[in-house]
């Protein structure tokens, strides 16, 4: 797996997105083109009908196989750690899940009637639906050991959800319990997708590189060869 600093500038616009790899092996396993991850999160804007539809274009048309993945677990606690009572934050997730969920159906929806030449299958999950796979569960328990084990990996973890929190107060450490318990229902998918999913390799493709990817990249050993990242974002000014 190459460190990040082999990789080169950003490559030039693909369709109506700009396609950048984390490293040369991304890059790799972005041309070989066998299995993509495209993530969506709930209750981010970014992620509208259309956007996530003109994603699914972009991903069928290089990838044989392709899976959305949206994340529908512990919004409550991080909404329960910024403030709301236990009975709103769980309204307010419940809300982002069935949003998401029907952003995500429409898209799926109208890219189906679409005529995309050569196009990938696309599966929609819920990490919910994950957690429970041996793949799933076997990576993250390799993950879990590290973090325990490895101050370094655990204050990487730590400032990735630092930074995604910003200056906010967190006086009894809530929110970074919330938002670690976020990010560690993640990790098996950031670092070893081709193990939870059974594919040989799998490219993730997010509209920004999350913090956490380039201190675990180097520090860990759970990342699979088969991993790659691309971030995958519209022109600047779109």
């Amino acid at each position: 797996m190459s460190s990040p600093r082999e990789s080169k500038p950003s490559d030039a616009s693909v369709d109506d997105f700009e396609v950048q790899p984390f490293t040369e092996a991304c890059r790799r396993l972005l041309v070989r083109g066998e299995h993509a991850l495209v993530g969506v999160s709930a209750g981010n804007s970014y992620f509208s009908q259309q956007r996530i539809a003109q994603l699914l274009c972009w991903a069928q048309r290089r990838f044989a196989a392709v899976d959305l993945l949206y994340v529908d677990l512990h919004l409550d606690t991080m909404y329960r750690a910024s403030g709301g009572g236990g009975g709103h934050a769980s309204a307010r997730a419940s809300r982002a899940v069935r949003d998401v969920r029907r952003r995500i159906r429409r898209a799926v929806e109208s890219v189906a009637t679409g005529t995309v030449t050569g196009a990938g299958t696309v599966r929609v999950r819920a990490l919910s639906q994950c957690v429970d796979l041996p793949g799933y569960q076997a990576v993250r328990q390799r993950i879990d050991r590290e973090i325990a084990i490895d101050s370094g990996i655990r204050r990487a973890c730590e400032e990735h959800v630092r930074c995604l929190l910003g200056a906010q107060p967190d006086p009894d450490g809530a929110r970074l319990r919330a938002g670690l318990a976020y990010l560690g229902a993640e990790l098996p998918f950031l670092l070893s997708t081709p193990e939870v999913l059974g594919v040989s390799s799998s490219v993730s493709c997010y509209h920004t590189l999350l913090p956490v990817l380039s201190r675990l990249w180097e520090v860990t050993s759970c990342a699979h060869p088969g991993q790659g990242h691309v971030v995958v974002r519209p022109p600047e000014g779109n």
